[in-house]
């Protein structure tokens, strides 16, 4: 990724930021940069930040310790009541401290300061790997999770008008349409007869849809992993490495480790995965390339307009990257909104209902095309997946290292620091959001009487993150997840007959935590 919904506007490097100019952009920078440096005179010292002390923060993750297996959300939370909200996460073993912040005065300070190129270190270890392990393929173009500076500028700047202009993504609509009407019927095949309830293995074939749709940018076609071509070994493999090299991400640079000293055994793992997840890409990518020059010389019409031949006109290296890291950060993500979606609605038939009936009337049969025109106008199925995002929010938060001295909650934070950006805890917060238990797509609404919508912090809401570095595949996974949404409400009910109470666990990212058992029952009209 995940690659993986609030509209926030892109800062473009041709010179718009928000609809102000350069100049006037100039001018408020220096204002606030005037009140921040105002702030940091009068404020409290860096070192007096909360924090539990190196051997704490170590022993809490060891077997028997505090925070042994739990998820990494629930120990911010744990952490916001124990501190405040703000405090440090201790750094060691050659990492530095970690400010975790969960103000939203705090996390608009930090990016209102973080200028055109925004800095975050998120995988240092995948960044090592990119920067000095293979930087005979990598050379200048380490992929933009990666990249920093001007070099991130110019390759988000390449990038900005294939993934996040919307015109961009017309030639997706009917193939999506096409993976998941291969997905509803695999959906027939697997339920139980007699029960109607998906197998306890359904989150793969999930996995699987998003695998297959995303599958769609990163090679330019589709790789069938549904029912077509399931065992197909280079898929299946490129398939099952992304997941485990983000286990071992979340081993090496969010759980204390020694790998910048000492190779550890989960450190050479990634390694060897990172290699392969290479290897399998380009030999993918070349498979596609190879077909594509068959079938010109044929002398069939072949569609250039797709974002993979975009990005090969851009710079084929930058194209194999962006196809590696679009599965590599979106496949789990995206997985894990749509099965979050799903069980929101199977545990709220109300509101599946309420979908439903916004459903009838741009799909008037269950094989009604979905495109440009039809999903223009889905304000409930908008709701419902926002909700979602809230409900079961993905991961902890935001990563910024600050490029200035800030104030935080009245400390001092000096530049270069990292900067955690918890606002994921914040959104089962009652201040923030009444009623946050409740799964209530209708909070996202304007009100029908006042024509009014209710009024929540921008900053208390950003799944996708902000500013320049919002996420490049917002748009990608917008589209992935109404299209399938629609599919499969339009064509089933669904029911969750089981404990729900805590569905998911998280590492870097949520991951399920149950079985989910779908009882799945087609809709007669």
């Amino acid at each position: 990724m995940r690659i993986f919904q609030s509209a926030q506007r892109i800062l473009f490097l041709n010179g718009s930021i928000n609809g102000l100019t350069l100049r006037a952009a100039s001018d408020q920078a220096q204002v606030l940069a005037k009140v921040t440096d105002d702030a940091v005179v009068e404020a409290r010292p860096y070192k007096e930040i909360p924090r539990p002390s190196k051997f704490e923060f170590f022993r809490a993750f060891l077997p028997g310790g505090e925070f042994h297996d739990v998820s990494i959300v629930d120990y911010a939370v744990a952490m916001r009541n124990r501190y405040g909200d703000i405090f440090i996460m201790p750094g060691m073993f050659g990492r530095q401290d970690m400010v975790t912040t969960f103000s939203t005065k705090d996390m608009e300070m930090v990016f209102r300061n973080e200028g055109a190129w925004p800095q975050r270190d998120v995988f240092p270890s995948m960044t090592y790997y990119r920067t000095h392990l293979r930087k005979d393929f990598y050379g200048g173009n380490v992929g933009i999770v990666s990249a920093q500076a001007e070099a991130w500028g110019k390759m988000r700047s390449a990038l900005n008008p294939i993934f996040m202009q919307p015109k961009g993504l017309r030639v997706y609509y009917e193939p999506l349409s096409d993976i998941n009407n291969e997905f509803i019927e695999r959906i027939k095949e697997i339920r139980d007869a007699k029960t109607l309830e998906v197998p306890d293995n359904f989150v793969e074939e999930i996995n699987r849809l998003i695998f297959d749709s995303l599958g769609l940018v990163a090679f330019d076609r589709q790789m069938g992993l549904i029912s077509r071509n399931r065992n197909n070994p280079d898929a299946l493999r490129l398939f099952d490495v992304t997941k485990e090299a983000l286990k071992c991400i979340f081993k090496v640079d969010f759980q204390p480790s020694m790998w910048k000293y000492i190779s550890t055994p989960t450190f050479r793992k990634m390694m060897r995965l990172l290699d392969e997840s290479l290897e399998v890409t380009q030999r993918l990518l070349k498979e596609t390339q190879d077909d594509l020059e068959k079938r010109r010389q044929a002398g069939e019409q072949i569609n250039s307009n797709s974002m993979l031949q975009r990005m090969m006109k851009v710079d084929p290296k930058l194209a194999t990257v962006m196809s590696l890291d679009t599965l590599f950060a979106g496949v789990d993500t995206t997985s894990n909104l749509l099965s979050s979606v799903l069980l929101c609605l199977a545990k709220n038939p109300e509101k599946q209902g309420k979908l439903r009936e916004e459903l009838l009337k741009i799909m008037p049969t269950k094989d009604s095309p979905l495109n440009e025109e039809t999903m223009k106008d889905m304000p409930y199925l908008r709701a419902v997946i926002k909700e979602a995002l809230r409900y079961y929010p993905n991961g902890l938060g935001n990563f910024r290292v600050c490029p200035t001295d800030v104030t935080l909650s009245g400390f001092k934070v000096p530049k270069g620091s990292n900067v955690i950006l918890g606002s994921n805890v914040l959104l089962q917060d009652n201040s923030y959001y009444p009623e946050a238990e409740k799964f209530l797509p209708e909070r996202w609404l304007r009100d029908p009487e006042t024509g009014k919508k209710t009024p929540f912090n921008a900053f208390s809401f950003l799944p996708f993150g902000f500013g320049p570095r919002i996420c490049i595949g917002k748009r990608l996974v917008d589209l992935e997840i109404e299209t399938s949404v629609a599919k499969l409400i339009r064509n089933f009910n669904l029911e969750f007959n089981y404990d729900a109470s805590r569905p998911f666990k998280s590492t870097i990212l949520m991951e399920p935590a149950i079985p989910f058992r779908f009882k799945v029952t087609d809709i007669d009209h």
